[in-house]
């Protein structure tokens, strides 16, 4: 009897599993993806912010939804030693309108996530640039977060930053000058 309850537990789970993996799939089909034309590829992309003097970024985004169907970009800067940002708004504003303009893979639907990190003292903060540049409400800045933080810019239908950036794949933006300098 024993043997008999762990084989229906079992077939609950794969099934339980399938379900998941159809309703993700579903979801899945409703997402646009791989456009034929406009924007830029990913690897593109990378290239332009990789322009940017005295920043390292790293790019992910583009995969298949989660099993909720959303999906989006993540977007790492780390600001070299010697180097500071000066323009925080115009860095996030070409980061967020960047990764909407990649063609490849699936649309964010969901949030482009920026985290910079940077020399405790400076001072930036992500969500700040963010605020300032019309992407996210403004907000206090998270105690503790010196040298780390964040800004995620909503891009679900209906949001404000979706409304701004239009359709997608977006204009791809040109790089920015002067977002940084060398202390």
């Amino acid at each position: 009897m024993a043997r008999l309850d762990r084989w229906i537990a079992a077939l609950l789970v794969v099934g339980g599993i399938a379900s998941l993996t159809a309703c993700g799939q579903a979801r899945r089909d409703d997402i646009p993806h791989d456009a034929t034309s406009g924007g830029q590829t990913l690897s593109e992309m990378r290239a332009a912010v990789s322009d940017i003097p005295g920043l390292s970024i790293d790019v992910g985004g583009g995969e298949a939804p989660n099993v909720k169907g959303n999906t989006g970009y993540d977007i790492a800067v780390t600001v070299s030693p010697g180097y500071r940002i000066t323009d925080g708004p115009a860095l996030i504003t070409f980061l967020t309108e960047s990764a909407w303009s990649v063609r490849e893979g699936y649309m964010p639907n969901a949030q482009i996530s920026i985290t910079v990190k940077d020399d405790a003292g400076s001072g930036f903060d992500a969500a700040a640039a963010a605020a300032e540049a019309g992407w996210i409400e403004p907000r206090e800045p998270v105690p503790g977060s010196d040298g780390f933080t964040v800004a995620n810019v909503n891009v679900r239908d209906g949001s404000p930053a979706r409304e701004r950036l239009g359709s997608w794949p977006g204009e791809v933006p040109a790089v920015p000058s002067s977002v940084t300098a060398a202390n």
